[in-house]
C-alpha cells in the first residue's frame, strides 16, 4: 500500500484504515484537543512522523485508537499524555535564566510575600513546569539569601513537571555544566559541591524542595491532598507557548484556585494574550508581568496597573529580557494552503523549518547554534524577515539594544505587516525613555491589526489571534498612568479604571 493514501495522505502501511476523515488536520486538532498542544503548519511533518512512530510501538490499527488511549486515565494513557508532551516541547532551562525576573522576585516580591506572611510564618511556591529543577532551586537559593527573615518559618517550594524522567533528575541534585550559564561564582560555590559526575546541589537546600510529576492540563489539583492550596507564587514560564488557548484557560483556572489571596502567577512574556483572567490582576514592572489573585467579587476589569507609568507597562510587557519567543510572524496575505498529506517531507534547506531549529537552539540557550541557522537562511533568502527578526531577539537576550533596534527596523522595512516587530521597537524605544516613538509604534501595530480578519490566526509564540492582540494593543495604549502599584491591601474599588 502507497504510504501516500493511509488517514487520507500517509500512514503506516497496511495497517491505517482509509478515510477522508482521517486527514493530518483532523489528526492535529485532535491531538491539540486531547493533549493540550498547540500545534502549527510547520509542526506537521514532526507529527506525522511521531505518529506513524507510535502507531507502530504501540501495536494500533487506527488513529481512533490511538486518540481513545491518549485521553484515557489509565497509566498507559497518562505515560503516553507524557510522551506527547516531552517529544513537543523544550525542557531545558538553567539556574537563573532570566535575570530580571530574579532581581524582580528578590527586591520586591518574596519580600511583599514575606511581610504578608509575618502572622502564619509560612511560605509556599511553586514552580509548575519545572523540567529538572533548576528553577525550583533558583527560587530555594532566593529564599536561602533571605534566611535571616525567614528563621523559624515553615517554607517549601514545590517543583512539578509532566515529565518523570526530568523530576527524577530534579530530585537528584546533580547537574552538568550546561546548567549554569546564568548562575555567578559566588551562588555556584556556596550551593553546590563538585563530584565525580559534576555539581551536586547543598543538601541543605535540596530538603526545602519537593518534586512531583503533574499533568498540569489533566490531573485534578484539588485531590493532591492539599499540596496545591494557598500558594503564594506560582512560576509556569514557557510552558504555555506549548498549549492550545483552550487549554491554557484550564490551567490557568486551576492556578487562581490554587493561589492564596494576593497570591502571584507569573507567566511568560505574553503568554496569557486572548486568556480571560477575571479573578487575576496585571501588575506591570520593567522586568515581568505579574498577575495577582483578587477577590471575587472585586471583578476587575482588564485595567493593567503600571508599575510606575504606562510606558515602563509596555516595556515590561515586551522589554529587553523577552523570554518567550514567536516563531514565524509575519502575517501572510493569503493564509498558506491547507496541508492535508501526511506525511510531509521537507528539505532540510527548508527556511521554515531551518527557523523552527534557530527558534528551539535559542530556546535552549544554544545561542550560538541559533544565529548560525539565521545566517544560513539570510544567505539563502535575504529578503526573508524572519531570520533577522530572531537576531532581534537574541541581540536583545545579549544587551545590545541598538543592534535589536537596527535589526527590528530592518524587519519591518522588509514587511511592514510583521505586527509583532512594531510591539518589541516600541518596547526598547520605551525602556530608554522615547514615550513618543513607543506609542508611533504601537499605532503603527494597531493599524496593521486593523487590516486584518479579526479571527485570522497570527503565527506567533504563542499563537494569538489578530482580534486578542488587537485587544492587548490596545490596553497598552490606553492605560491609565499611576505613580506607584497599589498594594494588595489597596480596596480594588479605589484603583482607577483605563479611560
Amino acid at each position: 500500500m502507497n504510504r501516500g493514501t493511509a488517514y487520507g495522505g500517509g500512514g503506516i502501511s497496511g495497517k491505517i484504515r482509509r478515510g477522508p476523515e482521517y486527514s493530518i488536520e483532523v489528526a492535529r486538532r485532535q491531538m491539540s484537543e486531547i493533549a493540550g498542544l498547540r500545534l502549527h503548519d510547520n509542526d506537521t511533518p514532526k507529527l506525522a512522523e511521531w505518529l506513524d512512530e507510535r502507531l507502530q510501538a504501540l501495536a494500533l490499527s487506527s488513529f481512533d485508537a490511538y486518540a481513545q488511549l491518549l485521553a484515557s486515565d489509565v497509566p498507559r494513557g497518562r505515560q503516553e499524555r507524557e510522551r506527547v508532551a516531552v517529544h513537543f516541547s523544550t525542557g531545558e532551562t538553567y539556574f537563573f535564566r532570566d535575570e530580571g525576573l530574579c532581581s524582580l522576585l528578590a527586591r520586591k516580591v518574596l519580600p511583599e510575600l514575606i511581610e504578608r506572611r509575618a502572622e502564619q510564618r509560612s511560605l509556599r511556591l511553586w514552580s509548575a513546569g519545572c523540567a529538572s529543577g533548576e528553577e525550583a532551586y533558583s527560587l530555594a537559593m532566593l529564599l536561602d539569601e533571605m534566611s535571616p527573615r525567614l528563621a523559624g518559618w515553615d517554607v517549601r517550594v514545590l517543583g512539578t513537571d509532566i515529565n518523570g524522567d526530568a523530576v527524577e533528575r530534579a530530585r537528584n541534585g546533580l547537574y552538568g555544566q550546561w546548567s549554569f550559564r546564568g548562575l555567578d561564582r559566588l551562588r555556584m560555590e556556596r550551593y553546590f559541591r563538585k563530584c565525580a559526575r559534576g555539581w551536586k546541589i547543598d543538601e541543605r537546600l535540596q530538603q526545602t524542595v519537593d518534586f512531583a510529576r503533574l499533568d498540569l492540563l489533566h490531573d485534578d489539583f484539588a485531590s493532591a491532598s492539599g499540596q496545591f492550596e494557598n500558594i503564594d507564587l506560582i512560576l509556569c514560564r514557557n510552558v504555555f507557548i506549548y498549549l492550545s488557548p483552550s487549554a491554557v484557560s484550564t490551567i490557568v483556572a486551576k492556578f487562581t484556585r490554587a493561589l492564596a489571596r494576593c497570591g502571584y502567577l507569573i507567566s511568560g512574556h505574553s503568554e496569557l494574550i486572548g486568556c480571560e483572567t477575571p479573578s487575576l490582576r496585571p501588575l506591570a514592572f520593567p522586568e515581568s508581568v505579574l498577575y495577582r489573585k483578587v477577590e471575587a467579587h472585586a471583578a476587575p476589569g482588564a485595567a493593567v496597573e503600571p508599575a510606575a507609568n504606562a510606558e515602563k507597562q509596555a516595556a515590561a510587557t515586551r522589554g529587553p529580557a523577552v523570554r518567550s519567543r514567536s516563531r514565524a510572524v509575519a502575517v501572510p496575505a493569503n493564509g498558506p494552503p491547507p496541508r492535508d498529506v501526511w506525511p510531509l517531507r521537507a528539505s532540510p534547506a527548508d527556511p521554515a523549518l531551518e527557523l523552527e531549529q534557530a527558534w528551539r537552539d535559542a530556546d535552549r540557550g544554544a545561542l550560538a547554534a541559533a544565529r548560525a541557522a539565521c545566517r544560513r537562511v539570510i544567505a539563502g533568502a535575504p529578503l526573508d524577515p524572519r531570520p533577522y527578526y530572531l537576531l532581534a531577539q537574541l541581540a536583545q537576550e545579549a544587551g545590545a539594544i541598538e543592534d535589536a533596534k537596527r535589526l527590528l527596523k530592518k524587519v519591518l522595512y522588509l514587511d511592514a505587516r510583521f505586527v509583532v516587530a512594531y510591539l518589541d521597537l516600541a518596547a526598547l524605544l520605551a525602556f530608554g525613555g522615547d514615550a513618543a516613538g513607543a506609542r508611533r509604534m504601537r499605532e503603527n501595530a494597531r493599524r496593521e491589526l486593523e487590516r486584518i480578519d479579526p479571527q485570522t490566526l497570527l503565527p506567533s509564540r504563542p499563537e494569538t489571534t489578530a482580534a486578542d492582540l488587537l485587544q492587548f494593543v490596545g490596553r497598552l495604549l490606553d492605560v491609565t498612568i499611576e505613580t506607584a502599584a497599589p498594594s494588595c491591601a489597596s480596596s480594588p474599588g479605589n484603583r482607577p479604571a483605563r479611560g
